[in-house]
């Protein structure tokens, strides 16, 4: 009786070892794929201490299946009750997270940088990978059903920002994450196609287009050629994430014979502009030389400076004629 009974389990474990081996079946002779990004075809503002999401790829549907030589309706792969679909398998660590697509975050290996993949337009349950809990994504299709590129979708990269980024560090190239059964079919695998070598902005501006009024000036608050009469105060928001020295450089038309802070009024020879005079820009009470950079300042990290300016027009010739007064000029935040 004891005999029978050992023979009897046996038989049993190498029925369920045989079903678990079989678990999922290939629908397709054709071999699995292979689909790149490449972080460097990007311009990436990664400085800021905000939190974002920034798209990277779209790999379709119909993309995916030209990899392996199908169309987008070929079966790829079918599975009996055992089997399941994996999304995973990264060379990064992952790790539990709340992305705004409801994903948990793969590890680069650069702070505050993460990597995630979003397959929402098929009809796999909105397939993710992180999970919110950091582990692979794991379907398990209708038995017997035969999943189609159509089925998977369109599948979606998003790199995952938790704050400013420290240039210098490198997300290398390789396999960021494999699709394939849990027997080891696999359909596709993504890589990043070249070493990422991260140069985040030291300082950005914060302040976009600016105009900057005057009330009207009348030639007679002129006292003669240098004199100035009128201003305007504006300010230029900038924030910096490392310890530099960011200057600003203005841009703009000049006067010839006048000093190099003077801007020329737009359409200076137009009747209808005034005449013998032109713009000058003050940073803190003195004149800003017109294309040469100026240091605003020694920026700490994460720091935020709202920088005060001052227009006021300046008296370029003995005589003034009335007339519009209207000047653009150009700044870029520069840093060192």
């Amino acid at each position: 009786m004891k005999s029978y009974l050992r023979l009897l389990i046996s038989a049993v474990l190498l029925f369920n070892i045989n079903k678990i081996d079989a678990a999922c079946i290939s629908e397709s002779t054709t071999s699995s794929g292979t689909v790149y990004f490449d972080l460097n075809s990007l311009k990436l503002n990664l400085n800021t201490s905000n939190t974002k999401s920034i798209h990277v790829a779209r790999f379709s549907a119909e993309q995916l299946a030209s990899s392996m030589g199908l169309n987008i309706n070929d079966p790829i792969f079918s599975c009996d009750d055992n089997g399941y679909l994996v999304f995973g398998e990264s060379v990064y660590p992952s790790i539990a997270g709340s992305t705004k697509h409801g994903t948990g975050k793969l590890t680069t290996g650069i702070d505050n940088l993460y990597l995630y993949f979003v397959a929402s337009t098929g009809n796999l349950n909105n397939m993710k990978y992180p999970t919110m809990d950091g582990r692979s994504y794991i379907y398990y299709p209708p038995e017997k059903k035969k999943i189609t590129w159509k089925d998977i979708g369109d599948i979606d990269v998003y790199l995952y920002k938790e704050g400013a980024i420290k240039s210098g560090r490198s997300l290398h190239a390789g396999i960021i994450s494999l699709l394939q059964t849990s027997n080891g079919i696999r359909l596709i695998t993504i890589r990043n196609k070249t070493r990422y070598h991260v140069t985040a902005q030291g300082c950005m501006a914060l302040s976009g287009d600016q105009t900057v009024r005057f009330h009207d000036v009348y030639s007679s608050s002129f006292k003669g050629k240098g004199t100035t009469a009128g201003y305007a105060d504006f300010n230029i928001g900038i924030e910096c994430t490392e310890k530099i020295e960011p200057t600003i450089t203005f841009s703009a038309r000049t006067i010839s014979g006048a000093p190099e802070s003077i801007i020329q009024l737009n359409r200076a020879n137009a009747t209808n502009t005034a005449k013998g005079v032109g713009v000058q820009i003050l940073y803190m009470g003195a004149p800003v030389p017109i294309g040469k950079p100026f240091v605003v300042g020694h920026s700490d990290r994460n720091a935020r400076y709202n920088l005060p300016f001052t227009a006021r027009y300046y008296q370029t010739d003995d005589r003034i004629t009335g007339g519009k007064a209207n000047a653009i000029a150009h700044f870029t935040v520069q840093y060192e």
